[in-house]
């Protein structure tokens, strides 16, 4: 049996104290990408602005980035997942498309993975 590090259990909301989910409106979800493009993390003043302006908390501001970036992750690893199967068999380049099958394990190092494949190696 799976013995826990700590006796305490996290504190979760019953289902009926919760907010319902956020249906964003297209407006809302405009303004969150066009944001979203500019820049992947916002700081504390950018999420009070947006906040504000699209009258929203800062919690569904700060959840809806978080979201968005994982599934930008997601998209990005499986484009470079698709071009591995679409480049030719060579590496003439010199890239080993062989590393671009296998992803990082941390997702914050995914920038840095995605440059290291496109340096040439001499």
């Amino acid at each position: 049996m799976y013995s826990r590090k700590h006796d305490y259990k996290r504190s979760r909301k019953s289902v009926c104290e919760r907010k319902p989910r956020q249906a964003y409106s297209a407006r809302q979800l405009d303004r969150l990408e066009t944001e979203f493009q500019t820049d992947k993390y916002l700081s504390v003043n950018k999420r009070i602005q947006l906040s504000q302006t699209l009258n929203l908390t800062e919690t569904q501001i700060k959840t809806w980035f978080q979201n968005r970036r994982t599934k930008w992750k997601k998209q990005l690893t499986s484009s470079i997942r698709q071009m591995v199967k679409d480049a030719p068999t060579s590496t003439s380049v010199g890239v080993p498309f062989q590393s671009l099958l296998t992803p990082p394990t941390p997702p914050t190092t995914l920038a840095c993975h995605v440059n290291s494949l496109f340096a040439c190696e001499q």
